[in-house]
């Protein structure tokens, strides 16, 4: 085909993926705002996944609101109303289950109760008969069993003031408000219509204080920052390379161009990577935009090459143009084979971008009328000096600073595998949350112990068995809170027990609680009756109840094996806790499980894989460009492995590598490349050093800005382009040298 035919070819091709694009905004999860996609595909057994999967599921929908001030019951009240009409509140969240366990009272026994004497109990009879309706209840429930159960297994640190859940902690009156989302939380829609209610609950309540927990919120936070980053970092980008390239090429049509295979690149790896993936997340798109500092170069060593050597540029500029390319993609797509989905998308966005914009230039700008000012050959006198003749001492500062960075590398070099590089929410979110966790008694769901039984009644008399080593943690205060089924779900043995102690205990108070208060015999004997005829609470039974939600998350039944499995879930613990926790682990039926430990060693092991594939794919493009350029190879790898080497020396003082640090070193070999094949290819032109230049320049704007990202994950990788990338262009003048001075 003809180059008139490409071109317009090509011209379709950007027209069906517009089409493809605006097709795709409209669908409402078009966009990703998890920070979860760029974790790993779990390598965890079977159990540890259902038990991971069936946590997130139960509580990811979940949010919680504490509400303080001078009124915190009447402006928890008016939350509730402002949640009620956006469709996101749920009710209250104190609600006892007094009607479906009444039948089962006799077999559900407080702690207060079972270790209060005789006396006590009278007392408390007594008391209860003073109450409304109290003489009624003698013949159900004299000394109020169900009550004092449900007080202390339901109710935790909250009681009710005005049909709100309140609770006091230093002096300070709190509301408790919760909700729940419907549908996803990572929907931005219905992240905007909570961000707004709660803002409009701030604007009527000016005094109250709130505090927050749920996904949702961590969610919102991300994407809220994602998005401010892709319009401040992206807009700094574009501005800072406009005036770049108004400074060298003072031509608007020139700038124009430049900026063409750009837009075209992000025109073909929108659509197609949302076609791809079925969705695009927040941080690719951030991660995308910073392409432009790559995607530009090709029409940059276009550019220059036609103002400055020819107007046609020549076979050898188009090989090495290609050359670039299919390094960078290589670069690039190595991490198409990560088993991180958000790193696997990050790389096929970039690589479709900088295919597109390659595509473009080849296609379209060389055939374009050329643009010409005295302003690009004045830059490019400027820049011509700045190269290594006979100097030596140049040499000798290169060999002591690799010298110093191998040193570095041999002695400091450790991997940082901290969860915080996939972290964005603000530090104030992240305490808020703990702290509303602290005041409500509510493990973290971060930890767990997973418990193994033949049978459902087995298990839940396994988890009573853990209650005494884990109240005794609790006592100690090495571990905030914790919650299993059986703590509202007693087994039948315990049941049956608690029966016979209540009959025993009503038989020897029952007499004296009805001669004190003076009430007819025939109560006494309703009473005992009653006792006679009890039922038992089944696992079944309970868990389908709408009290048993919490229950039902922690209960993960039979197993394919015929096991029975069931969960603890744990809240904060001190490292004497953590021992302690370890210990009880030690049985074969008791599993612990720290699923913040395991991400961080499933980060280690991935950051270990993907530093492997750094140093496979840094020897595929030695040999590759050893190949090509023989005894000039040199000069085309000094750039690009010179930089990376540098740059891990400079981490290395700097608390360590990450994942991310890891994939900034993936794009500096990627850029540095470029540059090392045109300084090999025309190590005497001076277009093609203007162009490196510029390239540098550019990247650096793009990638660079990234570590001013307040995105953990983004600003590791800014941070290592932004060395990367300076040491790219400072060793360039060594590649240009006319030979090294030894």
């Amino acid at each position: 085909m003809t180059p008139r035919t490409l071109a317009w070819l090509w011209a379709a091709v950007l027209l069906v993926c517009a089409g493809l694009l605006l097709t795709q905004l409209r669908q409402p999860d078009f966009w990703d705002t998890r920070i979860t996609a760029l974790l790993p595909e779990s390598d965890q057994s079977a159990r540890l996944q259902q038990a991971d999967s069936q946590l997130s599921a139960a509580f990811e929908n979940q949010f919680v609101l504490l509400v303080g001030g001078e009124q915190p019951v009447k402006s928890a009240q008016s939350l509730q109303r402002l949640l009620l009409a956006a469709g996101l509140s749920s009710g209250q969240a104190l609600s006892r289950p007094d009607k479906s366990l009444s039948a089962y009272r006799y077999g559900l026994l407080s702690d207060r109760l079972q270790q209060a004497g005789d006396e006590q109990w009278l007392k408390r009879g007594l008391t209860r008969l003073l109450l409304p309706g109290g003489s009624e209840q003698l013949a159900q429930d004299p000394f109020g069993l169900l009550d004092s159960w449900l007080n202390e297994r339901f109710s935790g640190p909250l009681s009710l003031r005005d049909g709100v859940p309140t609770l006091r902690h230093d002096g300070q009156l709190w509301a408790l408000v919760n909700g729940q989302v419907v549908g996803s939380p990572y929907q931005m829609a219905t992240q905007r219509q909570l961000v707004a209610t709660l803002a409009d609950f701030r604007a009527a309540n000016p005094d109250a204080q709130l505090l927050r927990s749920g996904l949702i919120f961590h969610a919102a936070a991300g994407a809220a920052q994602a998005q401010r980053e892709m319009s401040s970092l992206g807009l700094a980008s574009l501005l800072g390379l406009c005036l770049l390239f108004w400074l060298v090429f003072r031509r608007l049509r020139t700038l124009a161009l430049l900026l063409v295979p750009v837009g075209c690149g992000l025109l073909l790896a929108l659509p197609l990577t949302g076609l791809l993936f079925g969705h695009v997340n927040l941080i690719t798109l951030v991660f995308g935009v910073s392409i432009i500092g790559i995607a530009v170069d090709y029409a940059l060593h276009l550019q220059c090459q036609r103002q400055l050597v020819a107007e046609r540029p020549s076979t050898r500029f188009w090989s090495a143009l290609l050359l670039g390319l299919l390094s960078t993609l290589l670069a690039y797509l190595v991490q198409l084979i990560t088993p991180m989905p958000g790193l696997r998308q990050m790389a096929c966005f970039a690589a479709l971008g900088l295919l597109g914009a390659w595509l473009t230039v080849r296609l379209w700008l060389a055939c374009w009328p050329l643009s010409a000012h005295p302003a690009t050959a004045r830059a490019a006198l400027v820049l011509s000096p700045i190269r290594l003749h006979r100097q030596r001492w140049p040499w000798l500062l290169l060999a002591l600073l690799m010298l110093a960075a191998v040193t570095l590398l041999a002695t400091r070099l450790h991997f940082n595998n901290s969860l915080q590089q996939l972290n964005p929410s603000p530090a104030e979110l992240i305490q808020e949350q703990q702290q509303v966790q602290t005041l409500l008694q509510q493990p973290s769901g971060s930890r767990y112990l997973l418990v193994s039984a033949p049978d459902p009644q087995a298990l839940l008399r396994r988890l009573e068995s853990l209650d005494p080593a884990l109240q005794q943690l609790q006592a100690k205060h090495d571990l905030s809170a914790y919650a299993h089924a059986a703590r509202h779900l007693p087994s039948l043995a315990r049941q049956q027990q608690t029966q016979r102690e209540v009959r025993e205990r009503s038989r020897r108070v029952l007499p004296a609680l009805r001669a004190a208060s003076g009430l007819p015999q025939r109560l006494e004997q309703q009473a005992l009756a009653a006792l006679a005829d009890t039922q038992l609470l089944l696992p079944a039974q309970w868990l389908s109840s709408p009290a048993s939600a919490a229950d039902a998350a922690l209960w993960l039944g039979e197993q394919a094996n015929g096991d029975w499995l069931g969960l603890v879930a744990l809240g904060e613990a001190s490292p004497a806790g953590l021992q302690a926790l370890e210990q009880l682990a030690g049985a074969d039926d008791v599993l612990y499980h720290d699923r913040v430990a395991a991400l961080s060693a499933q980060l280690a092991r991935l950051a270990q894989s993907m530093a492997s594939w750094l140093a496979v794919a840094t020897v595929l493009l030695s040999l590759l460009l050893c190949w090509r350029f023989r005894t000039s190879a040199w000069r085309a790898l000094l750039p690009p492995l010179g930089a990376v080497l540098l740059t891990l020396g400079c981490l290395s003082l700097m608390g360590g590598i990450g994942l991310f640090h890891l994939l900034g070193l993936l794009l500096v070999l990627g850029i540095g490349l470029d540059a090392g094949i045109f300084s090999a290819q025309e190590p005497d032109s001076d277009a093609a050093w203007l162009a490196i230049s510029l390239s540098c320049a550019s990247s650096l704007l793009a990638f660079g800005l990234l570590a001013f990202s307040t995105t953990p994950a983004l600003h590791f990788l800014g941070l290592t382009c932004l060395l990367g990338l300076a040491f790219t262009w400072a060793l360039v003048p060594f590649a240009r040298a006319q030979r090294p001075a030894l």
